[in-house]
């Protein structure tokens, strides 16, 4: 495998993780010498866990575990990130995010003009170069179960991750995890000061169906908002 620092490594681990099992151990060389930090940040977005990291000539070779949850799909090429705040253990069954009963956020994607395939981040990624990660990459039933502890050390890798592949703008998906993650429970809906590596952040509500303070055709204006957004920054 290529260097950690290569920006294709995102994808290669997403196929990696998607053959094997939860609790398999991989054994991963990488051909440069990265940061440690680099190297669990993008295994654990991409759905590891590292357990060991050794010096392996000019590289490293790094111990891991796969992890059951979703992972990244993202490249240095996105125009837009969008951040969920974990996997529901029914999306990690499914295989794609938002997969709950009743989410809202595929029909009002679709919609909106945001993706063109339905619940195929892949295609969003290579077509629309729209990629998708998480606050916290645990899966949990309920968003309510990722203490603010998790939420802010996600916060901080989705900073680092930014900063490396320059998205043209980020988008979280829920207002309550944010909050969270930066420990300001003022905080609000729409453009935010804080950045993510230097990227500008908008929040956005949470598309589950538990959600009560929002609607699809909320959605749909907010995703299409959001688009336009994405294209002045492109331009």
């Amino acid at each position: 495998m290529r260097g950690i620092v290569d920006v294709s490594i995102p994808k290669a681990l997403h196929n990696l993780h998607t053959t094997r099992s939860p609790g398999d151990v991989v054994e991963l060389l990488f051909g440069t010498s990265p940061s440690r930090q680099r190297i669990a940040d993008v295994l654990e977005g991409a759905g590891f866990e590292t357990l060991k990291i050794t010096s392996h000539g000019a590289g490293a070779q790094v111990e891991s575990q796969v992890l059951p949850t979703l992972p990244d799909t993202v490249s240095s090429k996105m125009r837009m990130l969008l951040v969920g705040l974990n996997p529901s253990l029914h999306s990690v069954e499914a295989g794609y995010g938002f997969a709950g009963p009743g989410n809202r956020f595929w029909p009002a994607a679709t919609e909106a003009g945001l993706v063109s395939k339905d619940r195929d981040p892949l295609h969003a990624l290579k077509r629309h170069q729209i990629g998708m990660s998480d606050l916290v990459k645990r899966a949990s039933t309920k968003a309510s179960a990722i203490s603010d502890v998790e939420y802010q050390a996600g916060v901080a890798r989705l900073d680092r991750l930014c900063g490396w592949l320059s998205p043209g703008i980020v988008c979280v998906l829920g207002i309550t995890g944010w909050r969270s993650a930066l420990n300001n429970r003022n905080l609000r809906l729409g453009r935010q000061t804080t950045q993510l590596g230097g990227r500008t952040v908008y929040v956005l509500p949470n598309p589950s169906g538990l959600n009560a303070h929002t609607n699809h055709a909320d959605l749909v204006q907010c995703f299409k908002e959001l688009l336009k957004i994405a294209d002045i920054s492109a331009s």
